[in-house]
């Protein structure tokens, strides 16, 4: 705050008030841009004692900030710079300045932030980005699913352009339960709402299931989208940690012991980022648990069936179907862009889901539905399958190789059984944010720890994910990476950044 903005230089013999000449000094530095949208202010502890005065002058000034519109507080997160409109007189027929003023408080979420730096990799054919787990372009059954597309128009004409039901067209929803007899995460039909993607699924559950003040608990680590939607809910979200077995269950119980619960929220299967699975005791205590303390878990699948280790393992929604919400997509092994998912549950919790999918957007696209329903029925997701699994296994592979070749044991990485993703412990410490930033100089995209949970960790983390990039890139993004990483370390020792 200091390099920003002087306030050691108060008049303390001044008639104004110590209170109002902090107000006068923070507004002067908002209304000339110094601060600007978004910023976050100092506590008013850290405030107090870099200005040298008490804690409530500290507390005063920002109360009055708020109160004149120049800042926004959030408990648990901190005073953030809000944009103020301009004069009356600068308004013009175009002017939307002022909407910033009269609009809900968002303060930034990391995730998002770091989310939306990823997609701006510059488009360049020499950037490599590990950023994204998603299916390779490359792989996409385009040809099958052109030919479901057709078979659909052909024989249902106009009906495939229709208003459907909110839980979905009936033919995809009995071919996604037939799946889920096989996999154990649904029997019938009437357990199913079919989704626009997974992420509306986790906005859906959280919107349904989740009231401001709950604490639900996530894995940490865990994938953004979780954690972003649990938090939009004004829920209080606590991070249980992850291992080679999944989450620890054990911490879990020491949380129920001091918190009522609401829901806890995990991969059981190929987690991401780890790609560890939920062991068979853990497993089997944390449906006791949810029997025993009377909560939800939110089990996501959507890397359930990218396995290298071991066959497809049962979901945990067999077992307690009354307590597990199931949700899954095709985004991770077909295509991202059709925004076909499905959440699998029982009950009153089912029907509140159905209603906020109502609300959300009516329906899932009623084409979508018809071409995907074809395209399981062909059994092309099957095939698919066993064609791309070995592909991204052999990625993997060549990604540890790589690792270790070039970067030895300044990096910690288990092997993962299934998912898309290699998760890095760094060593010694590193500054993550400044790394990442550093490989985005360099042309290579990674995920920061720091991201991926709802607390800090303690230790520097990345997430690298290996299913978009080619076999023979793989090594020079590591190269890059390497270089970044000493980048940094030798900046720190220098002392010029300080770790994180």
């Amino acid at each position: 705050m200091s390099h920003k903005l002087d306030l050691t230089d108060l008049d303390r013999d001044a008639a104004t008030s110590l209170t109002a000449q902090l107000v006068e000094r923070f507004r002067d530095a908002i209304d000339r841009g110094e601060l600007g949208p978004g910023e976050k202010l100092p506590t008013t502890r850290a405030l107090a004692e870099e200005v040298g005065v008490n804690h409530l002058t500290a507390v005063r000034a920002y109360r009055r900030l708020a109160e004149e519109g120049y800042v926004t507080a959030t408990v648990g997160r901190g005073t953030f710079v809000r944009r103020v409109p301009p004069p009356a007189a600068a308004d013009g027929p175009g002017d939307v300045s002022w909407q910033a003023a009269v609009l809900p408080e968002a303060p930034p979420s990391y995730p998002n932030q770091v989310l939306a730096q990823s997609l701006r990799l510059p488009v360049d054919p020499d950037a490599i980005s590990f950023a994204h787990g998603w299916p390779d372009p490359a792989l996409y059954p385009v040809a099958d699913l052109a030919a479901a597309t057709r078979e659909v128009f052909d024989e249902l004409g106009a009906d495939t352009l229709t208003y459907s039901e909110p839980a979905g067209v009936p033919e995809l929803r009995e071919l996604i339960a037939a799946r889920g007899r096989e996999a154990h995460f649904a029997s019938e039909p009437e357990e199913i709402v079919v989704t626009s993607g997974a992420r509306q699924g986790l906005d859906l559950v959280g919107r349904a299931l989740v009231s401001p003040g709950d604490v639900v608990a996530v894995e940490s680590p865990t994938f953004m989208g979780t954690l972003t939607s649990l938090q939009r809910t004004g829920a209080r979200v606590v991070g249980v940690p992850v291992d080679e077995d999944g989450l620890d269950v054990a911490a879990l119980e020491r949380l129920l012991a001091r918190h009522e619960v609401k829901l806890v929220a995990l991969q059981s299967s190929s987690h991401n980022p780890t790609g560890a699975d939920l062991s068979d005791q853990r497993r089997e205590r944390l449906l006791a648990l949810a029997r025993e303390r009377s909560f939800f878990v939110l089990d996501d699948g959507v890397y359930a069936t990218v396995r290298y280790t071991g066959g497809e393992r049962p979901r945990l929604r067999a077992a307690a179907p009354g307590h597990v919400i199931y949700v899954d997509s095709l985004s991770k092994t077909v295509a991202g862009g059709l925004r076909l998912g499905w959440l699998a549950a029982a009950g009153p919790a089912r029907q509140r889901l159905l209603d906020e999918k109502l609300a959300a957007d009516m329906h899932t696209s009623t084409l979508v539905q018809h071409v995907v329903a074809r395209y399981l029925a062909a059994g092309h997701h099957e095939a698919l399958l066993a064609a791309t699994n070995p592909i991204y296994r052999e990625r993997r592979d060549a990604l540890l190789e790589s690792l270790r070749r070039r970067l030895g044991d300044e990096v910690e990485v288990a092997e993962p059984r299934g998912g898309h993703h290699l998760w890095l412990r760094l060593r010694p410490e590193v500054d993550e944010r400044l790394l990442v930033a550093e490989c985005l100089r360099h042309g290579v995209g990674a995920i920061p720890g720091a991201a991926m949970t709802a607390e800090p960790l303690g230790q520097a983390h990345l997430r690298l994910s290996f299913s978009m990039v080619p076999l023979e890139r793989l090594d020079e993004g590591v190269r890059r990476i390497a270089v970044a990483l000493r980048a940094v370390r030798r900046a720190q020792r220098q002392g010029l950044v300080a770790v994180s």
